[in-house]
C-alpha cells in the first residue's frame, strides 16, 4: 500500500454512551488508510452509525467529527495559549463556512491581548475577524464546552517572547468595590496567688477597596483587667498600583522600604517598585547565560548537578535570561547538546547576596513626608531616594539619599559577583545638626561589607557574612532624631546606644547522604560611649531516622551588662497515623527540663485540632497546656488552657474577617489581605479546595482569605456537598489578582432535578440516540440517552419538551411531563414515561 506522505485520515468505530446529559465518545481504531490531500486540509474523524444501538443512523454526527462542538452563542471562557492561561474573556461563537464550524472570530485587538507578535502576519484591513487559523495557518483551536475552556495553539514563532511564568499585565484582576474589617480577639484570665484578673487584646485591620484604591487601616485595642482600656491607631493609607511601571504608590502613613537604610514609619507619599509584579522567573537574582549553537540544539543548565532548566534553540546564538533564583550560589553546568551528537560544555559562577539583582533590572522607592514615632516631640520633614540597578552579570550598582532640614545622609555601594563568592560593599556618610547650645554638627561614615559562598565541593553554604563599622560622627537617621529630639529637652543621650560596629553570621552545612546538616548563625553587637558587647549566637544538628525527627542546637546569649543566659535543647518528633486522623508527638529535653506535647487533627479535612504538652521542669513543678482550635467558614475559635503550681490560666482566641460587598456580607475564618470572593448560587456546603474548612456558605459566599498576587491561582470547589437539584457548570477558574484586592469569582449552577422520561415515538419506535431535547422556552435542556430515554435537568413540575434530531417535521416530536405521580430511582432521578408525538 502507498501511503502519501503529506496528511493522512482515520477511520474509527466508536461507540457513543450518555452520561448527565452530555455525550461522551470511546474510539477503537478499526482502519488507517491514507488520502491524498493538501498540507492545509483539516484531518476530520468518521464515525460508523452501524455500531450505534438505537435509532442514530438518523443522527447528523458531523459536529463530532471536528472536535468536541458547542452551540452558537456568546460564552466566558477560560483562554488558554499553548497550556498558559490567558485570563476569562467573553467570546461570540458563531458558524462559519459551508460546515457550519462553530467557532470565534479574532480581531486584531484580541490577537495583541493574547501576545500575538502582529509584524509576523499579514494585516489587511485592522478591523477585520477572522478565525485563528486564517491569521496564523498553523495554529488551531479548540473549546471544552463542559469546562468553557478555549484552549489555542499558536507557534512560538507568531508569539512574544516572555519570561516563564509571565502573567500578562491585562488579565490582572483590581477586584470589586468592597470593604473588610479582619480581627484577632483573644481574652485571657490569670489567676496566680488567689488573685484574678481579666486581660484583653483585639488587632484590628480594616480597609476599603473602591475604583483600583485601597484604603487602608491597622490598629490595636487592649483592655486590662477593666482599669486601663486603649484604642492604638498604628497606620491609616491610601494605596494603588501601577503595572506600567511595576511600581505602588501609597498615601498616608506607611514605612520606609528599608532596602538601603532602616526602614522607619513617615506620614506623606511613596512610590516604590513591587518586584511581586514581575514574574517569577525576573525577581531575585540569577546570571543570563549566553552561548551560540551550531545547529537545533538541546541546551541544559545545571546547579549542583541537578538540572534547572531546558530549552531548544535554532542556530546561532541564544540568551537565557528567565533562569529562577536558586539560593545564595552554586556554580552553573551549561551543556549544548547539537543535533549531530556533538557536546559543548562550559561553566557560569553564580553567587549572590541580598543586594544583588538581575542585569538589565531596577529597584527604586522614592518617600516625601514626615517622620513618625509618637516618642518625639518635634519631627523632622524628609526625602528619601533609593536605586538599585544590575549593570551585568557580575556587578550591580545601589546608592540613596536622606534629606531633612536638620540631617543629610548618603549611600554609595556596589555587589559582585565573583568566582570565590559574592561581595557587597557599601559607604554612608552622614551629617547631623545638634542642638547644643550654638549650632554644631557631627559628620562620620558607616562601612558595611557583606559576603555569601556556597562551596559545592564540600556542599557549605555561608548565606550570609556582614560586618558594619560607624564611625563615632555617624548617626542614623533613627538615632539622630531620637539624640536631637532628647537634647531639645535637656535630656541625657547616653542611653540611646548608637552602634560602633556589628558582626553576622549564618552558615549551612549538608553532611553526607543519611548524616543530616549542622548550622551556625550568630551576631555581634557593640556600641559608642560603651566598652561592652552583646553577643548572642546558636548551633545546631538536624536529622531524620526513618520516621523520626530529631535535632540538637545550643544558644548562648550574652547581654551589654555581661549577663548570660546559655541553653541547650534536644528535641525529638515522629508523625503518628489513627486511621484518618494525623497526629504528630514530640519531647524536647532542655536546661528548663521536659516537654512532651501531642498534636492532632480529629477532623479528615483538619478543621478541628488540638494540642496538649506537659513540662517538668523540676523541683516537683509540673505545668500542663491544652488546646482545643475549630476553623469554621465564618471564623476561628480556640479554646486553651494552662495550669501549674500556683497559677491558672485560660482563654479564647477568635480570628476573622468580615467582607461587605454589594450583596450582603461574608466570613473568612482568617484574617485576610489580598482575597477571592467566591459565588455559587445554590452551592451551600460544597468545600473550597484552597484552604481547610472553607464552604460555601447558605447565602451562596465564601471567601478565601489569601491568594498569591500577580500569579496564577486556580480556585476550586468540591461539589460532592452539594444538594442533588443542584449542578455546577464548572469546578475550577484561575484568577490573577492585584496585591490588597478583594476578586470574585462566579460558578455557575444550575437548579432542578434529574428527570428521567422513558419515551417512545406514536408509532413505537425508539428516539434517536443523542438527539437534542429542549424545554418550551426553547432551552437546550438534555438529550437522549441510551434505550430511548430522555435525561433532563428542570425545575418545572410540569412541561412540554421538543425533541429533534433533524430539521424536518418528520425528525422532531413533543413530548409532555407531569410530576404528580413520579417515582425516584435508585440513583436519585424522578421517572416518568409519556410518548412523543
Amino acid at each position: 500500500m502507498n501511503i502519501p506522505k503529506n496528511s493522512f485520515k482515520l477511520k474509527l468505530l466508536t461507540h457513543c454512551c450518555l452520561l448527565s446529559g452530555a455525550i461522551y465518545t470511546s474510539s477503537s481504531l478499526v482502519m488507517v488508510y491514507a488520502e491524498e490531500t493538501t498540507s492545509t486540509t483539516p484531518v476530520y474523524a468518521e464515525f460508523e452509525k452501524v455500531a450505534l444501538v438505537g435509532g442514530v443512523k438518523e443522527i447528523d454526527l458531523t459536529a463530532f467529527t471536528q472536535g468536541n462542538p458547542v452551540l452558537a452563542g456568546n460564552y466566558t471562557v477560560s483562554v488558554y495559549v499553548n497550556g498558559e492561561w490567558q485570563g476569562e474573556r467573553e467570546y461570540d461563537f458563531k458558524p462559519f463556512g459551508p460546515d457550519k464550524i462553530i467557532e470565534h472570530c479574532f480581531n486584531l485587538k484580541q490577537l495583541l491581548s493574547l501576545g500575538v507578535d502582529i509584524s509576523k502576519i499579514q494585516v489587511k484591513d485592522q478591523q477585520q475577524c477572522l478565525q485563528l487559523a486564517e491569521w496564523i495557518p498553523s495554529a488551531s483551536s479548540r473549546m471544552n464546552g463542559s469546562e468553557l475552556r478555549y484552549e489555542l495553539s499558536i507557534p512560538q514563532a507568531f508569539l512574544k517572547q516572555n519570561a516563564r511564568g509571565y502573567v500578562p499585565p491585562e488579565v490582572w484582576d483590581r477586584g470589586i468595590n468592597a470593604g473588610f474589617l479582619s480581627y484577632n480577639l483573644n481574652t485571657q484570665q490569670n489567676r496566680e496567688n488567689h488573685q484574678t484578673k481579666t486581660n484583653s487584646y483585639l488587632s484590628l485591620n480594616a480597609g476599603i477597596n473602591f475604583a483600583g484604591w485601597q484604603l487602608r487601616h491597622n490598629a490595636i485595642a487592649t483592655d486590662l483587667d477593666g482599669e486601663k482600656t486603649e484604642y492604638e491607631s498604628l497606620n491609616t493609607y491610601l494605596q494603588r498600583a501601577f503595572p506600567s511601571i511595576h511600581s505602588v504608590l501609597t498615601v498616608g502613613e506607611s514605612y520606609t522600604s528599608g532596602e538601603l537604610f532602616d526602614s522607619f514609619g513617615f506620614t506623606g507619599v511613596q512610590l516604590r517598585s513591587d518586584d511581586r509584579m514581575l514574574p517569577e522567573t525576573q525577581t531575585g537574582y540569577a546570571p543570563i547565560i549566553r552561548g551560540v549553537a551550531q545547529s537545533n540544539a538541546i541546551v541544559e543548565v545545571r546547579q549542583n548537578n541537578q538540572m534547572i532548566y531546558q530549552m531548544s534553540v535554532a542556530p546561532g546564538e541564544f540568551v537565557i535570561n528567565d533562569l529562577y533564583p536558586t539560593g545564595y550560589g552554586g556554580e552553573m553546568q551549561v551543556t549544548i547538546r547539537e543535533a549531530n551528537g556533538k557536546i559543548q560544555r562550559f561553566n557560569v559562577p553564580y553567587a549572590s547576596v541580598n543586594q544583588m539583582i538581575r542585569p538589565g533590572h531596577h529597584r527604586y522607592a522614592v518617600t516625601l513626608g514626615q517622620v513618625r514615632n509618637k516618642n518625639l516631640s518635634d519631627k523632622d520633614n524628609f526625602l528619601e531616594v533609593t536605586y538599585q540597578r544590575g549593570l551585568n552579570n557580575y556587578l550591580t550598582g545601589y546608592a540613596g539619599s536622606i534629606l531633612s532640614e536638620h540631617y543629610q545622609a548618603y549611600q554609595l555601594g556596589s555587589a559582585i559577583a565573583t568566582p570565590i563568592g559574592a561581595v557587597a560593599l557599601d559607604v554612608t556618610h552622614s551629617d547631623t545638626d545638634l542642638p547644643t547650645g550654638p549650632k554644631s554638627s557631627s559628620q562620620g561614615q558607616s562601612y558595611k561589607l557583606s559576603y555569601s559562598k556556597f562551596w559545592q565541593p564540600t556542599n557549605t553554604n555561608l548565606t550570609l557574612a556582614a560586618y558594619r563599622y560607624s564611625t563615632s560622627g555617624f548617626y542614623g537617621f533613627q538615632d539622630a532624631n531620637t539624640t536631637q529630639d532628647y537634647m531639645r529637652r535637656g535630656l541625657s543621650t547616653s542611653y540611646i546606644g548608637r552602634q560602633k560596629s556589628q558582626f553576622q553570621l549564618a552558615l549551612n552545612q549538608n553532611l553526607k547522604a543519611g548524616w543530616g546538616s549542622l548550622y551556625v548563625t550568630g551576631t555581634r553587637s557593640q556600641y559608642w560611649d560603651d566598652v561592652r558587647a552583646s553577643t548572642d549566637y546558636q548551633i545546631g544538628y538536624n536529622n531524620v531516622y526513618k520516621l523520626l525527627n530529631y535535632s540538637l542546637s545550643m544558644q548562648k546569649l550574652t547581654d551589654m551588662n555581661g549577663k548570660k543566659d546559655d541553653h541547650y535543647f534536644l528535641t525529638l518528633s515522629m508523625p503518628l497515623q489513627f486511621k484518618r486522623h494525623a497526629t504528630s508527638i514530640s519531647h524536647t529535653v532542655s536546661d528548663y527540663g521536659n516537654n512532651t506535647s501531642v498534636f492532632g487533627a480529629l477532623t479528615e479535612d483538619r478543621a478541628l485540632t488540638y494540642n496538649a504538652s506537659v513540662s517538668d521542669v523540676g523541683y516537683n513543678n509540673t505545668s500542663g497546656n491544652a488546646s482545643l482550635q475549630y476553623r469554621s467558614p465564618y471564623t476561628t475559635a480556640a479554646l486553651y488552657a494552662s495550669s501549674g503550681r500556683d497559677y491558672q490560666q485560660w482563654g479564647v482566641n477568635l480570628t476573622g474577617a468580615l467582607v461587605g460587598h454589594e450583596n450582603g456580607i461574608s466570613f473568612s475564618p482568617e484574617m485576610v489581605d489580598t482575597m477571592v470572593l467566591v459565588r455559587a448560587e445554590n452551592a451551600k456546603g460544597a468545600k473550597i479546595n484552597n484552604t481547610v474548612g472553607l464552604k460555601i456558605d447558605p447565602w451562596g459566599y465564601a471567601v478565601i482569605p489569601f491568594v498569591t498576587p500577580y500569579r496564577m491561582n486556580e480556585i476550586s470547589i468540591d461539589p460532592r456537598a452539594v444538594l442533588d437539584n443542584v449542578e455546577l457548570s464548572s469546578t475550577s477558574q484561575d484568577l490573577a489578582p492585584y496585591a490588597g484586592s478583594i476578586s470574585r469569582v462566579e460558578f455557575k449552577t444550575k437548579s432542578g432535578f434529574p428527570l428521567l422520561i422513558k419515551s417512545k415515538t406514536k408509532l413505537g419506535e425508539r428516539l434517536p440516540f443523542g438527539a437534542t431535547v429542549f424545554n418550551s422556552h426553547g432551552e437546550l435542556v438534555g438529550a437522549v440517552t441510551q434505550g430511548s430515554q430522555i435525561l433532563i435537568r428542570t425545575e418545572a413540575l410540569s412541561d412540554s419538551l421538543l425533541v429533534k434530531w433533524g430539521d424536518s417535521a418528520q425528525q422532531q416530536c413533543q413530548v409532555s411531563y407531569t410530576l404528580a405521580n413520579t417515582n425516584q430511582s435508585k440513583v436519585g432521578y424522578r421517572v416518568v414515561e409519556g410518548q412523543c408525538q
